[in-house]
C-alpha cells in the first residue's frame, strides 16, 4: 500500500476531432481558468502532466528520468502553464467550469511509477485506469466509436 495521499485532480476533456487516429480538443482543469488546446493524444498527456507538476500534485518517486540528464526544474516542459491563470481558492470552491462542455472527466487520483492512475467519468459510466497507457487505450476506443465514419 502506498503512502501517497489520495487527492483527485479533475480534468475535463473535450474532443473536437479524431481524424487518422489523431485526437484534437481541449482540456479544462479546475486549477486553471483557461482551457488548454491539444493537437494530439501525446500532447494532451504531456499537458496534463505539466499541469499536475505546476500545481505540485504529488509524484512519489521524485523526478522523472531524463534523456539529457537535466533536473526537472531545468528540463523540457511541453507547455508551461501560466501561473497568473491559476484559479483562486474561491473559484476552486465553486467547481463549475463556465463555458466549457466536456465529453468526459478524468479524475487523476495519484501518480506512481511515472504514470497516473484514476477514473474516467463519461455518460454515467465509471471506468478505472491504472496507467496513462491504459487511459490512452480507453480514449482511443471511445474516439473510434464516437467519430467513426458513417
Amino acid at each position: 500500500m502506498s503512502n501517497t495521499k489520495l487527492c483527485s485532480k479533475a480534468m475535463m476533456l473535450r474532443f473536437d476531432s479524431y481524424k487518422d487516429r489523431i485526437a484534437k480538443g481541449e482540456i479544462k482543469t479546475l486549477s486553471y481558468r483557461t482551457p488548454f488546446h491539444f493537437d494530439s493524444m501525446d500532447q494532451m498527456f504531456m499537458i496534463m502532466d505539466d499541469v499536475m507538476d505546476s500545481i505540485h500534485f504529488v509524484r512519489p518517486e521524485g523526478e522523472l528520468h531524463r534523456f539529457n540528464g537535466k533536473k526537472d526544474e531545468e528540463a523540457y516542459i511541453f507547455r508551461k502553464p501560466d501561473q497568473s491563470d491559476l484559479c483562486t481558492d474561491e473559484e476552486m470552491e465553486d467547481m463549475r467550469p463556465t463555458g466549457f462542455r466536456s465529453q468526459m472527466t478524468v479524475l487523476v487520483n495519484k501518480r506512481e511509477h511515472s504514470s497516473m492512475q484514476g477514473t474516467v467519468l463519461m455518460g454515467g459510466r465509471v471506468i478505472y485506469f491504472r496507467s496513462a497507457l491504459e487511459l490512452m487505450h480507453i480514449l482511443h476506443e471511445y474516439l473510434e466509436g464516437r467519430f467513426q465514419k458513417v
